[in-house]
């Protein structure tokens, strides 16, 4: 997740709408099976800050749609916009408040 979130951020600065797209798309996928499995392996050993956790992966999706939405009515607007979904909501959650939860996944069974 964390490798084609980049990878899109990075496509967002070509102005190459379909590898966008694209990538966004991949990423929309990969996004719905992390928070499956996450919130799977948060409920196994339930955390003080689990609900603000899964509420995180709540407004980061409800943001998905809206942004995969918007895309199809002006791509290069949106891109602009997926773009700063990608800095300032999605990568942080992946490399702060997913990472953080790292130690924690290896005690869980999958």
């Amino acid at each position: 997740m964390e490798y084609l979130g980049l990878h899109t951020l990075r496509a967002t600065s070509t102005g190459d709408t379909e590898a966008v797209s694209a990538l966004f798309a991949q990423f929309i996928n990969c996004t719905y099976r992390s928070y499956a499995l996450e919130e799977r392996w948060l409920s196994a050993w339930t955390p003080l800050d689990r609900e603000a956790h899964v509420r995180e992966h709540t407004h980061l999706i409800e943001l998905t749609t809206e942004l995969y939405m918007n895309f199809m009515a002006d791509d290069r607007l949106t891109c602009a916009s997926i773009r700063r979904a990608l800095e300032e909501a999605f990568l942080p959650h992946i490399f702060i408040r997913d990472r953080a939860l790292l130690p924690c996944h290896h005690t869980v069974s999958p």
